[in-house]
């Protein structure tokens, strides 16, 4: 039997508790540092969106601000 400073008993071998914890360790950052590679995807994702659709809007607004000229012209030619 194996007690901590804390009182917590464990009757597993030494061996095989340090080895338990360290593969727990191993997978808790390993978790850790996936999810930070997804936030780090999502922001970089979200951030190219934003930029798209600003540019995206830009062309729409001009393109409207052409199409505007266009029409004006062709009224002047009409009457």
């Amino acid at each position: 039997m194996l007690q901590t400073t804390d009182g917590t008993v464990y009757k597993s071998r030494r061996k095989v508790l340090v080895e338990f914890f360290r593969r727990s360790r191993d997978q808790w950052k390993q978790k850790c540092k996936d999810v930070r590679a997804e936030l780090k995807r999502s922001t970089n994702r979200n951030r190219w969106l934003e930029t798209s659709r600003d540019n995206w809007k830009a062309k729409a607004r001009e393109l409207e601000a052409e199409l505007y000229a266009v029409r004006e012209e062709q009224k002047t030619i009409s009457h």
